[in-house]
């Protein structure tokens, strides 16, 4: 069993609990299984945590026994501590319990020095969510790089691993000579119910449930070749906010250095989503709407409908993917992938 402790409650961090009650609740075995023992927010008391997780809007209700206590929540009889602490540095993560890992969902510890604020003693390593100059491990893609001395890592954005999902088969079976990309991101947290001129550029401060917004990639190439090296400088991508929860999207166009049709272009993402990339990349050719996403654990729905062959070797593939959902699931899979490695490695 790993203990995990997970820093920042909000959606992601809510639902990365609830992955872990379940995948408990089924019995899951194996000495790597991450059980949540502790969590921390700044801003959530006890009785909040414990309504929030009962009740979401986009997922409906965690059908299990929550009982909300002083200092922490009691789910199916399992006691998870809490602690509304402001600095990392003095978040009592051991405070009933030895944890392993800590997950921080905040979005805000993204750096190796602000990540590494969560080391403190017996802590053995830390995950957060998001790009700076961490080390990035998109899951399916990149992650079996990872090494157990490596003390900080990231699992990148949804876009990042939606798009280098797709890359990855692109590239293995077609070699990509340049490529462009659509990041489509739904509603977050951060956005604007109401133009109010604060956000980080004048359009990000405008009214994101009603308007199409052009804002910043987090998709850029830059990340993209630092997860896949061999495309270094042959990516670009721009992004579009848009007034919808949860399920985004990635519009790509490639140029292949092989002559090839979009029907086998299609195969091999087919055969990727049955075989080496199963349970990441997943394919479908039904007519599908975002609200289909909602609660998809894969990173990257390709829809192969939705996509089209152009002349000159050139293509154009559309991803789905859930940005809350398949994010939450990917610290669950990287923490055991972690857990694994140091199993092995001992």
């Amino acid at each position: 069993m790993v203990k995990i402790g997970i820093n920042g409650f909000g959606r992601v961090g809510r639902l990365l609990l609830r992955i872990a009650i379940e995948k408990c609740s089924k019995g899951s075995v194996g000495s790597e299984m991450p059980v949540v023992t502790i969590i921390n927010d700044s801003d959530i008391s006890p009785c909040t945590m414990g309504y929030l997780l009962k009740h979401d809007t986009i997922y409906g209700p965690l059908k299990k026994e929550i009982v909300k206590m002083d200092d922490c929540i009691m789910i199916e009889g399992q006691r998870i501590e809490t602690t509304q602490i402001q600095e990392v540095r003095k978040i009592p993560w051991h405070k009933a319990c030895t944890i392993d890992y800590v997950v921080d969902t905040t979005g805000m510890n993204i750096t190796c020095a602000a990540a590494s604020a969560h080391l403190q003693d017996k802590i053995k390593g830390v995950l957060v969510t998001g790009c700076a100059d961490i080390p990035i491990f998109c899951v399916g893609v990149n992650h079996t790089c990872y090494k157990p001395t490596i003390k900080t890592a990231s699992i990148g954005t949804p876009s990042l691993n939606c798009l280098t999902t797709m890359l990855r088969v692109l590239q293995e079976n077609f070699k990509i000579e340049k490529a462009t990309a659509l990041a489509i991101q739904p509603l977050s947290i951060n956005d604007k119910i109401l133009d109010d001129g604060t956000g980080s550029t004048p359009r990000e401060g405008r009214s994101a449930m009603t308007n199409v917004i052009p804002v910043n990639s987090p998709a850029s190439g830059r990340f993209v070749s630092r997860i896949i090296p061999e495309l270094t400088d042959k990516i670009e991508s721009t992004s579009i906010k848009i007034p919808i929860p949860c399920v985004g999207a990635i519009d790509l166009t490639a140029e292949l250095s092989k002559e090839t049709c979009f029907e086998i272009v299609g195969t091999k993402l087919k055969e990727a989503s049955e075989c080496y990339m199963k349970g990441i990349l997943k394919f479908t050719t039904e007519e599908l709407v975002s609200s289909d996403l909602i609660g998809d654990s894969h990173s990257c729905i390709v829809d192969f409908k939705a996509g089209i062959g152009l002349p000159k070797n050139t293509i154009k593939v559309f991803g789905w993917y859930d940005a809350e959902y398949a994010s939450a699931y990917r610290l669950y899979d990287m923490i055991k992938y972690i857990a694994a490695r140091e199993v092995c490695e001992t």
